[in-house]
């Protein structure tokens, strides 16, 4: 198969990588000038030359990702994958959406978090109801923004920026989705507060807190964001009728707390290993030749964080 990526920053770069262990020819679109590869092309028209693809993976700036998606289209891929958020906003995303449906044409945004070996298991023992009927969940994930990418200024990058579709709601929607997927539910905004309160040199948000309600569960998921946290680190809380549980991507393990003491579990996972597993996955749904989509999913994370921005604070 040949595979068309589309930007090259620290994730296109990721993707690229496994792409090449997995020996997939790969044909790279983007502008650096300090990248040597023997297949990197700098414009369109060189890049839609290389074609046709079987899917193109679109990893570049979030707000680019609508236009871009629509350059693909012209080319008619079977699948695309869109890192995650889908968008900046859902403007013209319902009619996108009514598109790539009529055309038949795959399409998969980026949650690797749905990959982790760790967040399988305790997705797991939640569906086994091992903590009998789950009341709340706590998702946190703090980054420090001047260290999250190295080597470059972090004032310059789309994190800093809001009309590049910057700031912690987008940048961390993966602490917003994965708690509706734990629960195989959708998540309703019940309250949410939205500051900037550090000095960094972003016109952005850098904290958020937010409180939802499972649509079907009524479980109650609070989410905490932010680019303040040093070191960076994310943590997740579980409390059901029979035991909780506590997650900590640090120490890569979990605690199960139950009645008659705790159970200490550590999975064993390279950060990498999720993003293979990503990979591995798209391109066995591409090679079934059966449509296959979570579109519905991002286009109602983005609309959701535009409902967040609107009724909270900032």
């Amino acid at each position: 198969m040949k595979i068309g990526l589309i930007g090259f920053g620290s994730i296109g770069q990721r993707h690229y990588q496994n792409f090449k262990k997995l020996r997939q020819n790969v044909v790279v679109l983007s502008k650096r000038k300090n990248v040597a590869l023997n297949d990197i092309v700098d414009t369109w028209p060189a890049f839609a030359g290389r074609g046709p693809f079987e899917a193109i993976f679109i990893t570049n700036e979030t707000f680019k990702h609508l236009p871009t998606i629509k350059k693909c289209l012209t080319l008619n891929p079977r699948a695309i994958f869109i890192e995650k958020p889908l968008s900046h906003n859902s403007k013209g995303l319902s009619a996108l959406v009514r598109t790539l449906k009529r055309k038949k044409i795959s399409t998969w945004v980026g949650y690797n978090w749905h990959f982790s070996k760790t967040l399988l298991k305790i997705k797991e023992i939640l569906r086994r109801k091992k903590l009998g009927k789950i009341y709340y969940i706590r998702a946190s994930v703090g980054q420090d923004l001047r260290e999250w990418r190295p080597g470059r200024d972090y004032s310059k990058i789309y994190s800093a920026k809001k009309t590049f579709g910057g700031g912690v709601l987008l940048d961390l929607v993966h602490d917003i989705n994965y708690p509706a997927w734990l629960l195989d539910d959708v998540l309703i905004p019940r309250r949410s507060y939205i500051r900037k309160i550090s000095n960094l040199k972003i016109d952005t948000e850098d904290l958020v807190e937010g409180v939802f309600e499972g649509r079907n569960s009524g479980v109650i998921v609070s989410a905490h964001l932010d680019y303040l946290r040093v070191p960076g680190k994310r943590t997740l809380e579980i409390a059901g009728s029979v035991g909780s549980l506590f997650w900590d991507s640090v120490r890569s393990e979990f605690v199960l707390e139950m009645p008659s003491g705790q159970i200490y579990k550590k999975i064993k996972e390279a950060r990498n290993e999720m993003y293979e597993s990503e990979i591995k996955f798209f391109l066995a749904r591409l090679k079934n030749g059966k449509y296959f989509s979570n579109i519905d999913e991002a286009v109602y994370d983005v609309k959701l964080i535009e409902y967040m921005k609107k009724h909270g604070s900032f």
